[in-house]
């Protein structure tokens, strides 16, 4: 079992995350390394995970209460007498487990009583979350930027310090292998038990992985991505007059209030899709608007809709997940996902 060293709940040895906080957990082979604490000016170099050490056979051991082995001895030992018989006693059946649920990212099964799943880092709905233990002596964790590899595993991490730090192709490692990523690509830092990112004028953006099955709102303008789509949302402009009255002829619009347009390319519009009544389901097999050929997109993904002419968007449980571009600073927390060029990273606040 392995110990959080945050809320101290006992987990299995195969975790990453803490099924009761979500905290990333240690590994068998080891504290990770984190960075050199010298933060060079253009930014931070990414270093990949230590390879995991086999751990030692155990030893053979006498087992806790049982009675050493006897010497033998030349003569024979008289035969014990035998035991008078008892009567059978009924065992009572074992009470049984109370019962886990699937996880709604990846359908991974989390015992009963844990708030986090520990395979993708999920929380489960509804699950009181513990209070954290206070680290040892006193110190404090470094913020982490956790590499999250297609299987699911970590392949490497950054540490981020309380002042500001580039990452991008310019900071090495893992990065400098993604043509995705801005020379330059975003600025972290730490603050008050939080991360906090800003796009640095990248060309494909940051983006936040947004909750399942949690309305977010979304603003007129906002871009967010789903399997390999990039999308931009619009509220329709319903044509208010000019500054001397006359009104902007064009095609009827009765009972459209927005539309999603496929970016692709900078600048650069595709096919538009036009929204009205109750909204739309996305998907690659069901729903309004499909997308057939992108094999990273759920058969049902997420839903747009429009509530107190306001605008939501949801993600409906998707493998892959959704998420929202961000603009300006925001900030992160523990177990927060984010994506920028084709890589994936989890959030260690």
């Amino acid at each position: 079992m392995i110990v959080c060293p945050q809320c101290a709940k006992e987990n299995q040895d195969h975790y990453k995350f803490c099924l009761g906080c979500g905290s990333d957990l240690p590994r068998p082979g080891g504290a990770q390394k984190p960075l050199a604490t010298t933060t060079p000016p253009a930014g931070v170099a990414a270093v990949a995970a230590p390879a995991p050490v086999p751990a030692p056979a155990p030893a053979a051991a006498a087992r806790t209460g049982e009675a050493p082995t006897p010497a033998r001895s030349a003569a024979p030992a008289a035969a014990p007498a035998p035991a008078p018989q008892q009567s059978p006693v009924p065992q009572q059946p074992a009470a049984s487990a109370p019962q886990g649920r699937a996880c709604s990212s990846c359908g991974t099964e989390i015992p009963a009583g844990f708030a986090f799943c520990g395979a993708c880092g999920t929380p489960v709905s509804g699950a009181a979350r513990p209070a954290p233990v206070a680290a040892a002596h006193g110190t404090k964790q470094p913020a982490m930027l956790f590499l999250i590899q297609p299987d699911g595993s970590e392949g490497g991490m950054v540490e981020i310090p309380d002042s500001e730090v580039a990452v991008g192709r310019d900071a090495g490692g893992f990065f400098e292998t993604d043509a995705y990523l801005s020379p330059c690509h975003a600025i972290f830092h730490a603050r008050d038990g939080k991360v906090f990112v800003k796009d640095a004028g990248s060309l494909n953006g940051v983006y936040k992985k947004i909750m399942p099955n949690q309305p977010m709102e979304l603003k007129s303008g906002a871009i967010f991505r789903m399997g390999q789509e990039i999308i931009l949302f619009e509220a329709i402009d319903k044509g208010a007059a000019g500054p001397d009255g006359t009104k902007r002829m064009g095609s009827p619009i009765e009972g459209l209030w927005g539309r999603m347009s496929l970016i692709v390319g900078k600048g650069r519009l595709g096919n538009a899709f036009p929204i009205g009544g109750e909204g739309v389901i996305c998907g690659r097999e069901r729903g309004n608007i499909l997308f057939p050929e992108d094999g990273y997109i759920s058969g049902v993904h997420l839903r747009v809709h429009s509530e107190n002419n306001k605008f939501f968007i949801t993600d409906l449980g998707s493998s892959n997940g959704s998420y929202l571009k961000l603009t300006g600073e925001t900030a992160l927390e523990t177990g927060d996902f984010i994506l920028m060029g084709a890589q994936l990273f989890r959030v260690q606040a």
